[in-house]
């Protein structure tokens, strides 16, 4: 079954109309996989070399070992952000006498050949070969240090397939493993208890007592059982129709209707945020990225310095920044029918930047604890938020009047480049380089203090000069709208 089920995969793949795009795609990510590949297994290959000469004192072993945490919290994150789950056409499969726990075991299985998976393996295999060949380590202890490392490694792959499926699901099924994560950290940060110590022993303990191998073994056996049933537990055809009727539940949203005229515009894309995959994990992912700070704020090499305006504008802006670059690809697939409605135009982008405001305002809200570092932080991100709202905002609107590549809003974020043009990958620049040359200049002509007041200053012009600077994109989207429709009309076909 499980050969007919590759075969299945492998005809699928050159049957589908993309084959070419996707076949170059994987070429080219193969190609910076080999790059990645040489960069990890030179840093396996000089990893003993640099501890001996660093750190002289203790034995190189011990040393990787009390970094296996943060190693195996780094990699989690990466697969988190980076790794796509093994993915199958199961409908048809599902019509078919097809044992859904062998379809279940094939997707697994399929997920050990990722790339993720040779991370550990390049720099680990390298280093303790070469503890061996030094004497260090015997062929037991080291065959039992390599399976206990791999087990882990193996063990966060079904446990990144776990998390991401209870993501999709629900982010509330996700929030204890989240806050157990957050909880480890911090108490590890402020060194209240030291979880990368108590690793480090385990390992340091698994040299010493090789049988101790199973502990790992055992937790990577629970992890593979757990994504085991979750996955057998969803593929059923009733689970399709069942999340179907879940994303056209209905909200009550007639508290817009003090927007007036531009209230059918602002329901229209609350719903397609609340409805679609990919619209839901951009709020999620603004909100995740207020606590992004953290890691200027609380290092003492940033104060001060134009990282800071950096950090204003993306955590202020970040909600900003990934809706407003796809505008009007969010509504691509009835973008047509929009623009042959009596909408004018105008209306239809005010909605837009009221939406995008409102997200500038309660970012900058919720990031209000950072006056905890000072309240010149609090008044560099207040200063930031008017920046993007004044700005940012009109740039944003600019280079979404280029876009015309449709995007599938059911499809996942992480990964995504779907409608992903050169206006997208270079909109960035000038939304942080801008405010920051900018703050660069007035802090040295003049101070800091003065630098802040300024990107305030500008943010302030910009938000009244709004309705003229609507007005230009108006005729900028009125003339690229046929271009857009028939873009969206592309990629649909």
């Amino acid at each position: 079954m499980f050969q007919r089920l590759l075969t299945l995969e492998w005809t699928a793949f050159f049957r589908a109309d993309s084959a070419g795009r996707s076949l170059a795609i994987k070429i080219f990510l193969g190609f910076v996989g080999l790059y990645f590949i040489l960069v990890f297994l030179i840093l396996g290959m000089s990893l003993y070399a640099l501890i001996e000469e660093n750190i002289s004192d203790t034995s190189p072993v011990s040393v990787v070992n009390n970094f296996l945490l943060p190693w195996f919290g780094f990699e989690l994150i990466l697969r988190f952000m980076l790794q796509n789950l093994a993915v199958m056409h199961v409908k048809p499969l599902l019509l078919q006498k097809v044992n859904r726990g062998q379809m279940a075991h094939f997707l697994l299985g399929k997920s050990i050949f990722s790339f993720y998976n040779l991370l550990a393996p390049l720099v680990f295999v390298p280093f303790i070969l070469i503890c061996y060949y030094k004497n260090d380590l015997t062929s037991t202890q080291v065959t039992a240090w390599l399976a206990a490392v791999f087990s882990i490694t193996l063990t966060l792959n079904f446990v990144n397939t776990w998390i991401k499926k209870k993501f999709a699901e629900s982010l509330k099924s996700t929030l204890p493993f989240l806050l157990m994560v957050v909880a480890v950290v911090l108490l590890d940060y402020f060194e209240i208890y030291s979880f990368s110590n108590l690793v480090g022993s385990f390992f340091d303990m698994v040299l010493e007592k090789p049988y101790l191998v199973f502990i790992p073994v055992v937790l990577l056996a629970l992890s593979y059982l757990a994504s085991y049933h979750s996955l057998k537990r969803n593929i059923y055809l009733d689970s399709y129709v069942r999340n179907q009727e879940d994303a056209y539940r209905q909200t009550d949203l007639s508290w817009t209707s003090r927007f007036g005229k531009l209230a059918p515009f602002i329901q229209l894309d609350l719903q397609l945020i609340q409805r679609n995959k990919r619209s839901r994990a951009t709020v999620i992912m603004s909100l995740l990225f207020l606590v992004y700070g953290l890691l200027f704020y609380t290092n003492s090499y940033y104060q001060n310095s134009s990282w800071m305006v950096f950090v204003g504008i993306f955590i202020t802006g970040m909600f900003m920044i990934n809706f407003g670059q796809f505008i009007p690809a969010w509504d691509s697939s009835y973008y047509a029918m929009l623009m042959t409605q009596n909408i004018p135009m105008k209306l239809y982008l005010n909605s837009k930047v009221m939406l995008m405001y409102a997200s500038v305002i309660i970012l900058m809200v919720l990031s209000t604890p950072y006056l905890y570092f000072g309240w010149d932080i609090l008044l560099l991100n207040l200063a930031c938020a008017l920046f993007n709202m004044g700005v940012n905002v009109p740039i944003i609107l600019y280079f979404g009047s280029f876009n015309k590549k449709r995007i599938n809003l059911d499809k996942s974020q992480f990964l995504n480049y779907e409608g992903m043009g050169a206006a997208q990958w270079i909109v960035g620049i000038p939304l942080f380089a801008i405010p920051i040359l900018i703050w660069i200049i007035l802090s040295e002509v003049v101070d800091k203090n003065i630098a802040t007041i300024g990107l305030a200053i500008l943010g302030v012009i910009g938000l009244l000069l709004k309705n003229s600077l609507l007005n230009l994109l108006v005729k900028l989207y009125a003339k690229r709208k046929y271009q857009a429709i028939s873009g969206f009309a592309q990629q649909q076909n």
